[in-house]
This record gives C-alpha cells, structure tokens and sequence, in this order.
C-alpha cells in the first residue's frame, strides 16, 4: 500500500486519495458487444477505477469490466473498500478515506459531495473538493498523453490483444515518469512523489 498522504488543499484533512472511473474505448468486439457499448461515451470500452494520490501516483488500479458497467459495480468488483477498511485510524481517530464523485455510495472510507438541499457551508465544501479531485483526471490524462497507443481505439482489438495489460503496463510507466519528473497533481499539491528506487522496491 502507497504510504498515506494527508491532503494540504482539501477541507477533509484525513483523505489521501481520489476515486474515479475512466472508459477506454476498444475496437469493435466480435462477440458480446452489447456487453461491451457506454451508453454515455458512445463508444465500445473497458472500464478501469483508480485512485491517484497527491504525490501524483496512481495508487490503485482494478481489473477492467465491460463498458456498460456502474462505477458502483467496479467498486464492488474491486474490493476496494475491504482493503481501506484495515487501514489504521489517523492521529486525530479518524479514519483513512478516498474522495469519489456523486455516482458512488457514501461509506465512512468513501467520501461523496454533499446532495439535495445544500448549505453554503456544504456547498464550499463540495467546490473544494472538487478542484483537489481533478486530480485524477490529470493522472489518467498523462496516461494517454505519454502511452497514446492505449488510446488507439482501432489496435484495442479485445480477445486478440492483451488490451487490459498494455493499459496496466502504460499507468506502471507513467508512474515511473512521475517519480522521476513530477507531474500536475504533485505540484497542485506541493507535494514529491517518492523515488523511483522507492517506488519500485
């Protein structure tokens, strides 16, 4: 596990990471493409969650599910909030969590912005944490920045090609450049991503 950073520009003060979803479009499958078509993207896809931290890392990374899945339903493929349930509790007894959008279910290690009816005070919260949150974004857009093959839709060819490993190589890689060079979040947030000794032992 990536040792636990404490944000310095977000409100919530015992998150150390943000969760998103992100649809990598594929070529055109033979079978099952129905399975396989995002409604929102218009497009055929695999469906990749991550957590990118704010030394710029992406820190997690689960296995790949058809296009058409929820980001609800990644998250309960992956496990994810099994793993952050045996963290330990922060200095102050809170406990460790990531930061999602909307389209995922509150749970004390998941944290989502405030809905309905909102306070001021809720809704400076929901605006703070969301300009931290662009993290993420930044992180899977490096991916495709430094690795543009994965983005190839036409050689992401499912069944003939090992399309899930090439993107898992890609976000190894990157994270191996950000280590080396920093990145936007790392700076956003003022902090160094760890060696790439560090990284890799």
């Amino acid at each position: 596990m990536v040792q636990l950073l404490v944000m310095q520009l977000c409100p919530l003060q015992h998150c150390f990471g943000f969760i998103d979803g992100t649809v990598r479009p594929i070529c055109r499958p033979g079978e099952n493409q129905r399975s396989f078509y995002n409604g929102h993207k218009r497009v055929h896809a695999l469906k990749y969650q991550a957590v990118a931290t704010p030394d710029g890392l992406i820190a997690h990374l689960s296995a790949p599910l058809e296009g058409r899945r929820h980001d609800s339903a990644m998250l309960a493929e992956s496990r994810l909030l099994d793993a952050l349930q045996t963290l330990p509790l922060s200095n102050n007894g809170h406990r460790y969590c990531v930061y999602g959008d909307a389209g995922y279910p509150l749970r004390p290690q998941l944290i989502v912005p405030f809905a309905g009816n909102v306070t001021q005070l809720q809704q400076q919260f929901n605006t703070d944490m969301s300009s931290g949150r662009i993290a993420v974004e930044w992180a899977f857009g490096k991916v495709t920045r430094y690795f543009a093959f994965v983005g190839y839709t036409k050689g992401q060819k499912l069944l003939l090609q090992p399309v899930a490993a090439h993107y898992f190589c890609a976000v190894l890689l990157t994270n191996c450049h950000t280590c080396l060079y920093g990145n936007e979040g790392a700076t956003h947030f003022n902090i160094d991503p760890p060696s790439l000794y560090e990284y890799l032992s």
